[in-house]
């Protein structure tokens, strides 16, 4: 399996599906149908963005590496409420890599993409930091719009 069919990580955004009147959902699997009535309850796409790297390969501490997957991966898990996604609350994960990168507990690791034709080697990332960079634009860009949500798988 090629490095480029491997995601990591994978980051999207949700907005609340508002529909103009109460929907029913057919479940094949239940009798009957589910009235849908909370603007919530159904959510739509908006963005995505995947990591084929594993952005916490290169944090040195085994303690620092669980606590950031359980602050991104744990935290912004899909099966939890939109409520308790918001974007806003990725702050908190930006404030803690920060205290890592700043304290020199992540390294620059060789990059699983292969080399391309014009290189004589693969090239070294900080996957952590370009992780730490796409959620801080991720941020500005939807931070502060009422309805969005954020998973991580």
């Amino acid at each position: 399996m090629s490095a480029e069919s491997i995601v990591k990580l994978k980051l999207s955004v949700w907005r609340d599906f508002a529909p103009g009147r109460p929907l029913s959902l057919w479940k094949g699997d239940q009798n009957g149908q589910q009235v849908i009535s909370s603007d919530s309850e159904i959510q739509q796409e908006i963005f995505s963005w995947q990591m084929r790297e594993d952005p916490f390969d290169g944090v040195l501490e085994q303690e620092d590496r669980a606590r950031l997957r359980a602050g991104l991966l744990d935290r912004f898990e899909p099966s939890r409420k939109p409520s308790d996604r918001r974007v806003e609350r990725l702050d908190e994960f930006v404030s803690e890599v920060d205290r890592i990168l700043n304290g020199g507990r992540a390294e620059w690791t060789i990059s699983l993409d292969p080399p391309r034709e014009d290189e004589d080697a693969p090239y070294r990332l900080n996957s952590l930091l370009a992780l730490r960079n796409q959620i801080e634009w991720l941020i500005g860009s939807f931070g502060g719009i009422p309805g969005l949500s954020v998973s991580v798988r």
